[in-house]
C-alpha cells in the first residue's frame, strides 16, 4: 500500500468510525462504540504496517515527543487551576465540586498513565519480553473493560417502565427528576 492511499483510506476509515459512534451514541448505546473502537486501533494499526512508504523519520518523532511533553504540562496546569476555582465555588453551586474532582483526579490518572507508558517503553526496548508485558497490558485492558460493562450494567439502577421510574436492584442514588417516557 503507498501513502497516499494510505492517507485516503484513513480518511475513509474515520468518516465511517465517526457515522458508527454518532448514530450509536444517539441512540444511546454506549457499548457498540467502544468495540468499534477497539476493532478500529486494530485496523488502522495493520494498514499503518502495510504502508512501504515512510510514514514519519526521527525529527517527526523528537516534535511528536516535546509536543506530548508540553500537552501534558498544559492540561496539567489549566486543570489544577479550574479544579481549584470550582473546588472554591462549591458553596454557591454544590454541583462545582464533583466537576472540580473529576478534573483532579483526570489529571492524576492521565500522570499516572504518561508515567506508567514511559517507563514501559524506557524498559522493554523491542526484547523478547515485549510479548509478555504486551500481553499482561492486555489482560489488564480487558479486566479493565470487564469491570466497566458491569459497573456500567445498570444493575442497581432506575429503569422507565409505563411512565414511572421503577427501582431496579438497590441504586445509591434517588429517582431521576426527568420525565419518564
Amino acid at each position: 500500500m503507498t501513502l497516499e492511499e494510505y492517507k485516503k483510506v484513513r480518511w475513509a476509515f474515520v468518516v465511517v468510525v465517526s457515522v458508527i459512534f454518532s448514530q450509536t451514541i444517539y441512540y444511546k448505546n454506549y457499548f457498540i462504540p467502544i468495540a468499534v473502537l477497539l476493532v478500529a486501533s486494530l485496523v488502522h494499526l495493520y494498514l499503518r504496517r502495510q504502508v512501504k512508504e515512510i510514514l514519519a523519520d526521527e525529527r517527526d518523532y523528537a516534535l511528536a515527543g516535546r509536543s506530548a511533553l508540553m500537552t501534558l504540562q498544559v492540561y496539567s496546569w489549566i486543570a489544577v487551576v479550574a479544579m481549584f476555582i470550582f473546588y472554591a465555588l462549591r458553596d454557591i453551586n454544590p454541583s462545582y465540586e464533583p466537576i472540580g474532582m473529576a478534573l483532579a483526579f483526570s489529571t492524576c490518572l492521565l500522570l499516572l498513565i504518561n508515567a506508567f507508558i514511559f517507563h514501559f517503553i524506557n524498559r522493554v526496548r523491542f526484547s523478547d519480553k515485549k510479548l509478555i508485558y504486551s500481553a499482561l497490558l492486555l489482560a489488564l485492558f480487558a479486566a479493565l473493560f470487564v469491570a466497566g460493562i458491569r459497573g456500567l450494567s445498570g444493575e442497581d439502577d432506575w429503569i422507565c417502565e409505563d411512565g414511572q421510574w421503577v427501582q431496579h436492584g438497590n441504586p445509591d442514588f434517588p429517582a431521576p427528576e426527568t420525565l419518564c417516557k
